[in-house]
């Protein structure tokens, strides 16, 4: 009896030996392995600390912010601003300034005037310049025999967007009222400058219905607006004539300068 009973109390201790080191084995597996996990604090997190108060602006956030403010190209000069595009170095312009607004007009003088560029009855060229320190100006100029029409577009360099007649205007702080008034007033100079002389040799009311027409407040051109090189504000101007076509287009001064 006595036998059996050393004999059990050995299996016993032999137990309680192997349990206590497969325990150690188990605990110096689990901490000498640095990738296991152990617990979720122990995790390592790429992600900024958050401090009370503060907050994580996200990258995409960040790119959307720089791309809204863009670039801002007011140091540049008109000649740096334009160049002769490849595909018709002869006559259409390319604004080579990286900007929404640049790659706006690019893409318009293309549609519109490339057919023409290639049309033997038709002369095309183009003028540029900068006014009000911010704005280039681009003028494409189509011709044919004694007929010219004027073609603005412009892009102001500081936002990289391009500026419809209104939107110019407002950078301006002009008021359309008064540029139209400008304008029917230089018309009726422009008109009395090349048919005064003729007055009297014309019928009257012919000659005064012209004038009138020439003048009329839904002549005034508030869209195809430009700078000149001077930094005048200028305008397709169209003048109603004695003979020939029905009106004539004229590149006018506002007599404004930015």
């Amino acid at each position: 009896m006595r036998r059996y009973i050393s004999l059990l109390a050995l299996v016993l201790c032999l137990c309680l030996t192997a349990a206590c080191g497969a325990e150690d084995v188990l605990s110096e597996m689990t901490d000498g392995r640095s990738d296991t996990v152990l617990d979720d604090s122990d995790t390592d997190s790429s992600e900024p600390v958050v401090l009370p108060g503060e907050e994580i602006e996200s990258d995409s956030a960040t790119d959307a912010q720089d791309q809204d403010a863009g670039t801002d190209f007011t140091a540049l000069t008109a000649d740096q601003c334009v160049q002769d595009a490849l595909a018709d170095p002869r006559v259409l312009p390319r604004i080579t300034v990286d900007c929404p607004g640049a790659d706006e007009i690019n893409q318009a003088i293309q549609d519109e005037f490339y057919q023409v560029s290639e049309d033997p009855l038709w002369e095309l060229h183009y003028e540029y310049a900068k006014g009000a320190g911010r704005v280039l100006s681009v003028v494409m100029v189509k011709k044919a025999n004694d007929w010219m029409e004027y073609t603005p577009y412009n892009l102001d360099l500081a936002t990289g967007q391009a500026l419809s007649g209104a939107e110019l205007l407002a950078l301006l702080q002009v008021d359309e009222n008064e540029l139209a008034n400008l304008e029917q007033a230089v018309l009726g100079e422009e008109f009395t400058h090349q048919f005064g002389g003729m007055k009297e040799q014309t019928d009257q009311a012919f000659y005064d219905g012209q004038y009138a027409r020439t003048t009329s407040p839904d002549n005034a051109e508030l869209e195809r607006l430009w700078f000149a090189g001077d930094g005048q504000l200028c305008f397709a101007g169209r003048v109603y004539g004695l003979a020939g076509a029905e009106y004539y287009e004229y590149p006018l001064s506002t007599g404004m300068v930015f």
